[in-house]
């Protein structure tokens, strides 16, 4: 199966590494050039990676490392979009003219990306069978340790996933690549998207702990010092908020611990969540956060705290404590996130059936 991964930071070289080890044909696209520069230039000049951490350990070879979009795009039978989700849009319009009948886009985190993609398809025109699929979360928990190498530091048992249109579960999986763990089944993007956990773990870690992370100089853990017994209470709180608009959807709501067991486990009974999650800080406790600024705020408070925010409004569930971080956030970064989240989701509908008609 060949693999076109887009994306070179941190998700997307886990996921090359960790693909090229199980055998796959890789070829990894760049398309910003904004960071992770000399990670790239590593990985073009060798066409090699370097896996380490919790999967093993080893340099694995790469079918190609490019920034030629219609190359990269043109023998893949599966394309895996590791990509901050604030640049769907532009990534949509780049991507869809090049799209072929038979291929398979996942998007990951997705947030809903599909219904851009396959907008841009529209305008651009591309009647092509195409099949777009969205994921909760990254695969893995990694970071770039140098030029052509990442670390991946803990991995996700379950990988809940859903399809733009009608697809059966069956046929997704038959065509997605096998992932450590297991594919399991959701209803439908916005499903996916409340889902994410970082709508709620990021944002509220971020703004509730703003002191500890600008007093600790890059030594705050988030995950392991983060949450104390009052920030889980503004947790559960906004965790109530995501559920209800959930239910009003008719998808499944279920919270942030329950999604989380099932991803982390494969058997999640043998857990508490308090030990679940004192598992997952330790793996992670040597991920640190530096600063306020950074896409825990830029990306997950207009994303994921905007589309619960806008499908609130439109269905008239209040959602205070989703629009007091909201707020709070906008106020320490200096922007108007509301703002914003009009700009991102241009989402209006009469009732529920319409909005599922979309998806």
């Amino acid at each position: 199966m060949n693999l076109t991964i887009i994306g070179t930071g941190h998700g997307g070289c886990a996921a090359a590494a960790y693909y090229a080890m199980r055998g796959f044909n890789i070829t990894l696209l760049k398309m910003g050039s904004h960071s992770h520069e000399s990670n790239f230039e590593m990985l073009e000049q060798t066409k090699e990676i370097r896996l380490e951490g919790i999967l093993g350990e080893g340099t694995y070879q790469l079918a190609d490392v490019t920034r030629d979009v219609e190359g990269a795009l043109k023998d893949a039978d599966v394309i895996l979009v590791f990509y901050v989700s604030l640049y769907h849009g532009y990534l949509a319009q780049r991507l869809a003219p090049y799209f072929k009948d038979g291929q398979v886009v996942y998007i990951c985190p997705g947030y809903a990306g599909s219904l851009l993609f396959r907008k841009a398809m529209n305008n651009a025109n591309n009647k092509s069978k195409v099949i777009f699929v969205e994921g909760e979360t990254l695969m893995f928990s990694s970071r770039i340790v140098k030029p052509g190498a990442v670390c991946i530091f803990s991995s996700n048992h379950g990988h809940p996933i859903a399809a733009l249109g009608k697809h059966s579960f069956k046929e997704i999986i038959r065509v997605l690549p096998p992932v450590p763990g297991e594919w399991i089944e959701r209803e439908n993007v916005f499903e996916i998207a409340l889902h994410n956990p970082n709508l709620i773990m990021h944002t509220v870690g971020i703004t509730m702990n703003a002191g500890c992370i600008e007093s600790a100089a890059g030594s705050f853990s988030m995950y392991a010092e983060g949450f104390t017994p009052s920030i889980w209470k503004i947790v559960n709180e906004l965790d109530g908020e995501k559920m209800a608009v959930l239910k009003a959807i008719g998808a499944k709501p279920r919270s942030y611990f329950e999604e989380f067991m099932v991803r982390t486990f494969e058997n999640p009974d043998d857990y508490t969540n308090k030990e679940g999650f004192k598992l997952y800080a330790e793996h992670v406790e040597g991920l640190k956060t530096s600063s306020v600024d950074n896409r825990y705020i830029t990306e997950d408070v207009p994303k994921g705290l905007g589309l619960l925010h806008v499908l609130g409004a439109n269905l008239n569930i209040p959602t205070p404590v989703c629009d007091s971080i909201i707020t709070l956030a906008g106020v320490m970064i200096g922007t108007d996130y509301f703002k914003e989240i009009e700009e991102y989701w241009d989402i209006e509908f009469d009732d529920v059936d319409e909005l599922l008609e979309r998806v």
